[in-house]
């Protein structure tokens, strides 16, 4: 073909558009409770009679017996199991179980239970192990409240078994919900050597893979390749606390005699293949280099590779970031069935933590004769090595892809004047508009369906675009910035610097079978969110189900928001499975707005936020805490105090006697309570199990006299809040602040690339106290210590401190402190505390970071106003909450996803461990620059 026609041929395919790698949620309830499971999908090894029948196995519905009884006690190793056939294969991220309550009369649960898997490929059923090498699942204490499991690797099954276990002869009954997504990349299993281990304790090999193993191949299954966990830059790190080298799969040069890496791909049809991506580790100090060259070849039977011309890719060496990258080799539609892919070694290791394809089934009506002749042609051009890449269409065709791609070609050049002219049209009609009414935000509110291309699996979302940013990030999660308006380039990747956790990707987006929009918020009483910790667990059984779907309060008068701040609550929610209907509510009553507050006792005994914790012993290991000789301590200042005990500053000198450092010291007042007691050392117990780079640490406590003390780590530039207010950034100067002025020398400064620094390492933390379900319930920069080389801890003591009183909202004939203007809808209404309420309260603390502190949130507002703007999103009354406005300094895709951390429903919230990734990809090559 003549070179120039080639050109333009390609030219016009390029143009199609190819799905891209997005983070999000995978977690929609996939039917047990909703009833999108139908009956006769499910089945069960024994029951023990009808009214507990598999059909009655559902979370959170009582109906029949109340649950799913094997007929037989469960006892070791049983064969008695509850199976859910998903249909089509799914992507199940964690599961639910619960025990028969009965009305009451049940007492029947599983402790422990096992989970089975299979999916077409599998010749048998294959029983989840989990990162840790662990298959028992914790179950149920009780009939009633329901234990959720998150399963890390998640697994893509399409008929799950829920088996329960026990060491002794046990009666038990289940009742079960699955969460996920439908999983949709195609891809069946892939073959390969199985990695070689480096050393005793760094473990290279594909742990979670799900198919047969034989002499060092792994083959039919799934495993650590396609699970959505990227690996730490430094393989070393043990980051998800799983082992050293975990999310690594590693080949040695030495045992592979000169032969490439080769790992073969099967999907469940023929699919044309845009793009392989190959997440490859390249920490060459270490010996562990990115693949010096790879081919990629194509098959339709799976027997021979060489009928179409393979891939040629060369990998230009990177001798100087050493960080993790991920690798994208084009593919050119290519159609097949099979894949291979061969990676050659550039130095003595080559580790691969993901691979993933973008390819969409190919529509080309291939049958059993076309399928033959493309085996038989493999076989005639075996030896046939091409090193140029060409069009994978035949020969006879090219005349009619010419033709269609002139014809594409020409489309396009005669359209794109007038694309631009009516661009540049719309450009100034909006400037026009803007100049005439500056205050009236665009409400347009016609949806879209887009469609996103996750690790390993396509999700479709329903967005309505907003005026604030959620349109133009052209329904991606938190969009994308244009050069400018994003002058920050460098922030694109997975995060390179001093953080430790480097968090990973998700699995999709949430989405059910069902695509009826709810407009928010959810019914309060919806079984899907889930509270993570809840402060003062009540054990009482639940209410009957017809309490449960109960009509919410009555909505109360509210006044019109002002126009110039965007709204969220008018954004769809993602379409979800049905609930049952709602009774009309009673006719319409006035309250004030303290009225709809719920009094939620979050302060502790010494004034400071407890955090919610509804078990301390679920947090692993008490900590030994040294006890400190009072003659130790020494008071600088006192901090704060509360009801029955104070906060002091304190020095505490070594076990030398000559040096000290300073700690915060918790105290009771002499003669406090026995409650006061208790409550306290409560607090102490959990602190001590809380071991994280970026949360205060509980060092020492004095508790052999009175009063009872505790010492916790403080930092040497005091709390964020403060720090923040005394420097400077781009286009933000000084201020003088409560009390505290600023010098006559010009301030020091901070650069934006350190304020995002701070961030996710204050992501790191919640992230850890989310993986412990733990709530800290008071998160903003008055509670975040900052150290030497800015090092962040997220503490509790602001709350207790005087100088922040204006920011807690005291409940009238109540002692309860609240701090509203950071508060999630749901925790200021209904008391309801959970990792997604510490979701919102980070977007609000992000917020004062990016506005250098300089103003409090919602400072047009009164605390009244601000209790009347969140319950805007309570009654869905279509006013619309207002949310912060941008700040200056803050891009778009970051100020879109703060502006999720604030959708009203929860679920919609990211989850910390996808807000870090998020965070560290954006803070890519930042260097420390602060000068202490």
């Amino acid at each position: 073909m003549d070179p120039p026609l080639l050109f333009l041929l390609l030219f016009c395919v390029t143009l199609v558009p190819v799905s891209c790698l997005h983070t999000g949620q995978c977690e929609a309830a996939l039917g047990m409770q909703s009833g999108a499971i139908p009956d006769e999908r499910l089945s069960a090894s024994s029951y023990f009679d009808a009214a507990v029948n598999a059909m009655y196995g559902r979370a959170h519905v009582e109906a029949g017996g109340g649950a799913w009884c094997p007929r037989e006690m469960v006892h070791g190793g049983g064969q008695e199991f509850l199976e859910v056939n998903l249909g089509v294969l799914h992507v199940v991220t964690k599961v639910e179980v619960q025990g028969r309550f009965g009305n009451g009369q049940g007492k029947e649960f599983a402790r422990q239970y096992k989970l089975q898997l299979w999916r077409p490929g599998l010749d048998h059923w294959v029983t989840y192990v989990d990162g840790r090498g662990q298959e028992l699942l914790e179950g149920n204490s009780n009939t009633y409240l329901a234990k959720t499991s998150q399963l890390s690797p998640p697994m893509i099954a399409a008929r799950v078994r829920f088996v329960p276990y026990s060491d002794h002869p046990r009666t038990v009954c289940m009742r079960v919900e699955l969460y996920g997504c439908q999983y949709s990349d195609g891809l069946v299993s892939y073959s390969m050597p199985d990695g070689d281990p480096r050393g005793s304790d760094t473990a290279l090999t594909d742990l979670t893979y799900d198919g047969s193993r034989k002499d060092g191949w792994l083959s039919g299954g799934l495993g650590q390749l396609t699970d959505g966990e990227m690996g730490h830059t430094n393989f070393r790190v043990d980051a998800l606390a799983m082992g050293r080298g975990y999310e690594w799969v590693g080949w040695k040069n030495t045992t592979r005699q000169g032969q490439p890496v080769e790992i073969t791909f099967e999907f469940d049809s023929v699919r044309n293949f845009s793009a392989v991506h190959i997440y490859a580790n390249n920490l060459f100090t270490k010996d562990s280099q990115v693949f010096s060259h790879a081919r990629v070849l194509f098959s339709m039977g799976g027997e021979h590779f060489h009928a179409q011309e393979a891939v040629e890719y060369e990998y230009v060496v990177d001798r100087i970031f050493e960080n993790a990258r991920n690798v994208t080799i084009r593919l050119h539609n290519a159609a097949a069935k099979y894949i291979k892919l061969q990676l050659y070694f550039a130095l003595k290791w080559i580790m691969i933590s993901e691979v993933s394809f973008d390819s969409v089934p190919c529509h080309c009506n291939l049958t059993d004769e076309d399928v033959t002749l493309s085996v038989s042609t493999e076989k005639m051009n075996e030896e046939r090595f091409v090193e140029e890449r060409t069009s994978v269409v035949p020969a006879e065709e090219t005349s009619a892809l010419l033709l269609g791609g002139l014809i594409c070609v020409a489309l396009i050049f005669g359209t794109l004047p007038v694309v631009l002219g009516v661009k540049y049209y719309h450009k100034w009609l909006t400037r026009k508009s803007n100049k005439k009414s500056p205050s009236s935000p665009d409400t347009g509110m016609d949806s879209r369906k887009v469609s996103m291309k996750m690790k390993d699996l396509h999700i479709n979302v329903n967005l309505s675009p907003v005026s604030n940013g959620y349109a133009k990030a052209k329904g991606k999660l938190y969009g994308h910035v244009t050069m400018d308006e994003e002058t920050t380039a460098m922030y694109q990747e997975p995060f390179k610097g001093p953080i430790h956790n480097p968090g990973y990707y998700t699995l999709g987006h949430t989405v059910t079978s069902s695509e009826i929009p709810l407009k928010c918020p959810l019914p309060t009483d919806t079984d899907d969110s889930v509270d993570y910790a809840i402060p003062d667990v009540n054990m009482t059984p639940p209410p009957p189900f017809s309490e449960v779907y109960s009509p919410p309060p009555p909505p109360v008068p509210l006044t019109q928001p002002p126009a110039t701040l965007p709204t969220v609550c008018n954004l769809r929610d993602v379409p979800l499975a049905p609930v049952p209907s709602l009774p009309p509510p009673p006719d319409q009553e006035y309250y004030t707005a303290p009225l709809l507050c719920q009094p939620s006792h979050i302060q502790g005994v010494t004034g400071t936020v407890i955090y919610a914790v509804a078990d301390d012993t679920s947090l692993g290991k008490e900590r030994r805490v040294p006890e400190v000789p009072r003659t130790h301590l020494r008071v600088v200042e006192n901090l704060g105090e509360g009801v029955f005990g104070v906060v002091q500053l304190c020095e505490l000198k070594d076990a030398t006697g000559i040096g000290c450092r300073r700690v915060a010291m918790k105290s009771l007042k002499v003669g406090a309570s026995e409650d006061a007691k208790d409550d306290f050392r409560k607090e102490c117990r959990v602190l001590s199990r809380v071991d994280n780079q970026n949360i205060v640490k509980l060092l020492g406590v004095v508790n052999t006299s009175e009063p009872l003390c505790m010492l916790l780590e403080y930092m040497d530039y005091g709390d964020l809040y403060q720090f923040l207010r005394r420097h400077v950034t781009e286009g933000i100067s000084s201020v003088s602040f409560k009390g505290v002025s600023t010098s006559i020398k010009e301030p020091p400064f901070v650069s934006y690339g350190a304020l995002i620094y701070i961030v996710t390492q204050i992501a790191s933390g919640m992230k850890y106290l989310e993986t412990l379900n733990v709530v800290h319930r008071d998160l903003a920069t008055r509670n975040c210590l900052v150290g030497r080389s800015l090092t962040i801890k997220i503490s509790d003591f602001g709350m207790s401190r005087p100088l922040y009183s204006n920011d807690y909202y005291r409940l009238s004939d109540s002692r309860a402190l609240l701090p509203i203007r950071w508060m999630a809808w749901e925790s200021v209404l209904q008391g309801r505390f959970s990792t997604k309420s510490d979701v919102w309260a980070f977007g609000v603390t992000m917020w004062e970071i990016l506005t250098m502190a300089r103003r409090q949130p919602y400072d047009e507002l009164s605390d009244d106003g601000v209790l009347e703007n969140v319950s805007h999103c309570y009654h869905d009354d279509g006013s619309g909450m207002m949310l912060l406005p941008q700040p200056a300094l803050c891009p778009r895709e970051m100020y879109d996803m703060m502006a999720a951390c604030w959708r009203p429903n929860d679920r919609q919230r990211p989850p910390f461990w996808e807000i870090l990734m998020f965070l560290q990809r954006k803070n890519l090559g930042y260097t420390l620059d602060y000068l202490d």
